[in-house]
């Protein structure tokens, strides 16, 4: 038989080895993640629950605030998003990143004063102060970073929210009374969306549309399926539509969507397996098929003698 083709297939088999193995382990994580987050017990109590839907949460009025009065790329701003309600919250992020630009300045000067005495003093503190900056500006995209995953959690929830929703209103209760029971199961469960929800049920209180309250969420949150919601929220006032119906078609498309993003990258799944591991496996099989014929080529080359 063939080499090349006995190598060509070990190859093969290996890949599809090691792709069933890693996708057997990362499904039964994500499995028993999901396990685990069902199974949770409750972290916030039910006067918890009453303070943070209370009208004397200062959180949320520091919320309200900086939605009002600051621009949507400002620091506060990308603190909210990023789940950091607090006032003080500001300060202590500048402060964090202040010290940890000022830690990498001391440990790249003193680092390189003691093994590098070669280089000038210019030199060693230009390259300080150009790795601390680096550690400022990635300190705040570690923070929009924070603000992306949490963008994804929420997407991963917003289905789970329209089918409670939906149940909710169909067991006879009012919008505004099932938003505010699914409100405190999130509260109680998943607290930084139920944050984000307690936030509707402020405003709807405080007299804004539900709508308009909706098309907040969706900036803060910066969920389409949101935005879709408000929109058809509004559409179901206006034209006198049931919202029972609207919930239920609009649940249903919610998990269409959910099931089709997770096809869709349980199919990219073996496309980008096939790249790492063809770098790391091809330069070995190269070596394993090339050594050999090397070997026999130098050894008949030294075997051979010049004429005399």
């Amino acid at each position: 038989m063939n080499p090349n083709i006995v190598l060509v297939s070990t190859f093969v088999a290996v890949l599809l080895i090691v792709f069933t193995v890693v996708n057997y382990v990362l499904r039964r994580r994500e499995v028993a993640q999901n396990i685990d987050n069902t199974r949770r017990k409750r972290t916030v109590t039910d006067a918890e629950i009453d303070r943070i839907l209370g009208s004397e949460n200062e959180d949320m009025k520091y919320y309200l605030d900086v939605v009002q009065n600051e621009s949507p790329n400002s620091l506060r701003m990308r603190l909210v998003q990023a789940g950091y309600f607090s006032r003080s919250a500001i300060w202590k992020f500048n402060l964090i990143r202040l010290c940890a630009a000022a830690v990498t300045f001391m440990a790249v000067q003193f680092g390189a004063s003691a093994t590098l005495e070669s280089l000038s003093t210019i030199v060693i503190l230009s390259a300080a102060m150009i790795l601390s900056a680096i550690v400022f500006v990635f300190s705040s995209a570690v923070l929009e970073n924070i603000g992306k995953r949490r963008t994804r959690e929420f997407k991963k929830l917003f289905p789970d929210f329209m089918d409670l929703l939906m149940v909710c209103v169909d067991a006879g209760l009012g919008i505004e009374a099932a938003l505010d029971r699914v409100t405190r199961e999130f509260l109680a469960t998943t607290r930084d969306f139920g944050l984000q929800l307690s936030i509707i049920n402020l405003e709807v209180r405080a007299g804004r549309p539900l709508h308009e309250a909706l098309q907040n969420f969706s900036r803060r949150i910066n969920l389409e399926e949101a935005r879709t919601l408000a929109v058809l929220f509004k559409q179901s006032q206006e034209l006198g539509a049931s919202i029972s119906k609207t919930l239920r078609v609009f649940a249903k498309e919610m998990r269409t969507m959910r099931l089709l993003r997770a096809e869709e990258k349980a199919n990219a799944l073996p496309v980008k397996m096939l790249f790492p591991m063809a770098l790391f496996m091809f330069p070995v099989n190269l070596i394993i098929v090339l050594v050999p014929i090397l070997m026999i080529i130098l050894k008949t080359l030294s075997g051979l003698t010049p004429p005399q």
